[in-house]
């Protein structure tokens, strides 16, 4: 998948990236790690400029989730739920998805941006919960370039050493792991404050 993301970045520039991370943000199995790292490679090498690379990997982030939240809006989640083990989309990924859209939608938008296996499927679920389309919209994006803008730093500062982006993906997936957690205990305590107040 690296190498596939390579040949099209250095084929469609700017272009190839948005298209690359509208992938990523639906079902299609397009990890941004295997992206952006190379996209900030180029950027070091001056093939293209830091601005662009933020503008065109966000563009196609805010599509590809708006194109996944319509999948869930008009009836597709089952479909995603039977078939998405081909694309490497499990159902405990969804359940986690689904669970994030119980309470405070805009914060767990914002947050799957940063969970490994949730991130790009996180908008089906948004839409087949019928969330508001601009506040999941603003937090998509918001979430999304927040993360592709890591990614590109580690590629434009470690190039290709791929062990040194490696370890630090691996940290990253840490962080990206508490964050969950610390969503779930939020509305855990969501939940229970709610029902001593009914």
């Amino acid at each position: 998948m690296a190498a596939f993301a390579v040949r099209v970045i250095e084929s469609g520039g700017y272009t190839g990236l948005a298209l690359l991370m509208a992938a990523e943000s639906m079902v299609l199995p397009v990890p941004s790690e295997a992206v952006m790292p190379f996209a900030g490679f180029v950027v070091s090498a001056g093939d293209m400029t830091w601005a662009g690379a933020v503008l065109a990997s966000s563009l196609g982030s805010l599509v590809g989730s708006w194109l996944s939240y319509l999948m869930g809006r008009h009836g597709f989640l089952p479909l995603v739920e039977r078939y998405g083990k081909y694309v490497l989309v499990h159902p405990h990924h969804l359940r986690q998805a689904q669970g994030m859209f119980a309470r405070r939608g805009v914060v767990a938008v914002f947050l799957c941006r940063f969970v490994p296996g949730v991130r790009h499927i996180s908008s089906i679920p948004a839409g087949a919960t019928r969330m508001a389309i601009m506040p999941f919209l603003a937090a998509s994006v918001a979430g999304a370039t927040a993360w592709n803008t890591f990614l590109l730093w580690v590629g434009w500062r470690f190039g290709r050493d791929e062990q040194a982006i490696a370890a630090l993906k691996s940290r990253m997936d840490l962080v990206g792991i508490a964050l969950l957690v610390l969503l779930g205990a939020y509305i855990l305590y969501e939940v229970r404050a709610s029902k001593r107040t009914s």
